[in-house]
């Protein structure tokens, strides 16, 4: 049985860790959860009978296997080489840190070095296998376009203060490359970071964030092609009540990673 903790004990936390009992419990333990907030991590820590941290140093006093980062890209920057370092692999869930790539170098420099490992789910997107795929042959192309509601996007950086009409036609708030989409909207775009990295192309990626006004779904549309094929993957999901700005499907992501994880045959 391998022993887990989670960093972050917000609406996706609160799946992974739930799930994990309910589904695995032959497989893995929750042995901790960390939040900044010490009621929030002890109120689902004590759901499936883990410790209560504050952060990742008290996370790894429990020396897990594994840790699930689900705290935000802020959160991941400052404890993913704690973490590695500290003897676990990562679940990295906030992907969009990895826009900035002196970290992602320095992320996977650590791994390597310390013979850990670092997985990224696929979050609300999925087909990051298909985009290795295409990250083998020559010349790939990629553009992400998110769709979502004003509320779902409103106070991000790139918005600069502006309002978001809720009513009337699209407005598209933003187009250009990952590491731009990354930083005006970082709570909205970890997918076209995921999609990016997983596709080879870095930077070369065209993003587009959409807002729709009345929009009842979050919609992700990815479109990628070389010279011998293409591809297009749209999926849509309702966001999380709980955290407008996040889907649950990034969760379900995180506890589809562990089953693979767990199994004798795996799905790539």
């Amino acid at each position: 049985m391998k022993t887990i903790a989670v960093l972050g004990a917000g609406a996706l936390a609160k799946i992974v860790v739930r799930a994990v009992a309910e589904r695995f419990p032959h497989d893995y333990q929750v042995a901790a959860v960390a939040a900044r907030t010490a009621a929030h991590a002890e109120a689902l820590a004590a759901e499936v009978g883990a410790a209560a941290e504050t952060d990742a140093e008290g996370l790894l006093r429990h020396r897990p296997d594994l840790v699930i980062e689900l705290a935000g890209g802020g959160a991941l920057k400052a404890e993913a080489l704690r973490i590695l370092e500290g003897g676990a692999d990562l679940v990295a869930v906030s992907v969009g840190a990895f826009a900035d790539r002196a970290f992602l170098s320095e992320v996977e420099a650590a791994a390597k070095r310390l013979g850990r490992r670092v997985y990224i789910p696929n979050g609300a997107v999925g087909g990051l296998d298909l985009l290795q795929t295409y990250a083998m042959m020559p010349g790939a192309a990629l553009e992400i376009e998110n769709v979502k509601a004003p509320k779902s996007l409103a106070g991000a950086p790139g918005l600069e203060g502006r309002v978001l009409r809720t009513e009337g036609p699209d407005e598209v708030v933003f187009e250009g490359g990952v590491a731009d989409a990354i930083a005006g909207f970082p709570k909205n775009v970890n997918v076209a970071v995921a999609a990016s990295l997983a596709a080879g192309v870095g930077e070369a990626a065209k993003v587009r964030v959409v807002s729709r006004p009345g929009a009842a779904e979050s919609v992700h549309r990815v479109r990628v092609s070389n010279a011998q094929m293409h591809a297009e993957l749209s999926i849509a999901s309702k966001p999380d009540p709980a955290n407008p700005r996040s889907s649950t499907s990034t969760a379900w992501s995180v506890v589809a990673l562990l089953k693979q994880m767990a199994s004798s045959v795996v799905f790539f």
